[in-house]
């Protein structure tokens, strides 16, 4: 009969919303959903610069680092992913706009070592109505979402 408890919790454990176990050790998992989302607001990055690559002439040359504060409330490991709900519409103009899945690239900790922040790495492509735009001339123009 303690056999029988013992299995019970271990299936209730597995079950506990927001947490996976893997071999013992429980990990965050889909904490939110599109229909509750968390808000979370990007924040400055002291230890490391915004943009980490240097102009190369071609339109598509900016990657830069984004840092988000989620007040740790946002718990994740090493290998994880994110979505990330953009503000307004998207191309096609449907509210809210999909889910963007991005690698995570900060450590559990986060950059700031606090726990309370997470940052990507996102490549900016710059595509206006199927060319490419010059940023050097200042050709960048908004999509039909009205991002840049």
């Amino acid at each position: 009969m303690a056999v029988a408890a013992v299995t019970a919790c271990r299936a209730a454990e597995v079950k506990k919303k927001g947490v996976r176990v893997v071999e013992g050790k429980e990990i965050p998992w889909n904490i939110f959903s599109p229909k509750e989302p968390y808000v979370g607001k990007v924040v400055p990055n002291v230890k490391h610069p915004q943009t980490l690559t240097e102009p190369t002439g071609d339109p598509n040359w900016e990657t830069t680092h984004v840092t988000f504060d989620h007040g740790g409330k946002v718990p994740y490991l090493e290998g994880q992913s994110i979505g990330i709900i953009a503000p307004g519409p998207d191309k096609k103009g449907e509210t809210p706009a999909r889910i963007r899945l991005y690698s995570i690239a900060s450590s559990a900790v986060g950059d700031d070592e606090t726990s309370k922040t997470v940052s990507l790495c996102v490549k900016r492509v710059v595509d206006v109505e199927g060319q490419y735009a010059n940023r050097e001339v200042g050709e960048d123009k908004p999509d039909k979402a009205g991002t840049v």
